[in-house]
């Protein structure tokens, strides 16, 4: 199966205030460096943070905890870069937080039973490019089967044909089954357990 990595909603007083052209990155799967992240954020909130938690636009972010499993359970696979997270100490009870990258691509989005639509950015050679026309949580979204050369943790890759283009946002992390079953034990309670379409 595939989950979404999908922390359960946390309510911002102030969320994190990171920069578009961050979640832009992100969207398009260009790989983040340290100067993409802000210097100083600031947030608000009324109980401590969770160890894996989004801001409101989705951008991902881990305790020093969540960083140490995720190392442990896909080593090498996920870059961590600090975020300095101005907030009241009952909202990070003494814990860092990172922003991370996860590296690995896979293709596992089954496009020719995936209802899509035409997007308004073509590819450079001017191919027509498609995405996907609900969310990635939509049940008219398909996924392939996770084979053995499926990474443990992903962003989509696109898929190109020779007259289309099939567009995959970057933003959304993917798990293998028992990834997600390990990180849920961890971290109990912290995820939504999303599992996505066949």
């Amino acid at each position: 199966m595939v989950y979404l990595l999908e922390p359960k909603p946390y309510t911002w007083i102030r969320s994190p205030g990171l920069p578009s052209e961050l979640l832009d990155k992100q969207v398009h799967g260009v790989t983040l460096a340290h100067e993409d992240v802000p210097a100083e954020t600031t947030v608000k909130g009324r109980v401590a943070l969770p160890d894996i938690c989004h801001a409101n636009d989705g951008l991902l972010f881990v305790s020093e905890r969540a960083r140490a499993a995720l190392e442990e359970l896909v080593p090498g696979r996920v870059a961590f870069f600090p975020l300095n997270l101005k907030a009241s100490e009952n909202l990070l009870v003494g814990r860092g937080f990172f922003l991370f990258d996860v590296l690995p691509r896979a293709q596992l989005i089954d496009w020719d039973l995936s209802l899509t639509a035409p997007r308004i950015v073509r590819p450079a050679d001017g191919r027509e490019s498609r995405a996907l026309k609900a969310g990635i949580a939509d049940p008219s979204v398909k996924f392939k089967a996770v084979r053995p050369e499926t990474p443990p943790i992903w962003r989509e890759a696109d898929l190109d044909r020779p007259t289309v283009n099939f567009f995959a946002s970057k933003k959304h992390v993917f798990l293998r089954d028992e990834t997600w079953e390990a990180l849920n034990a961890r971290f109990s309670g912290q995820l939504v357990a999303r599992k996505l379409g066949y």
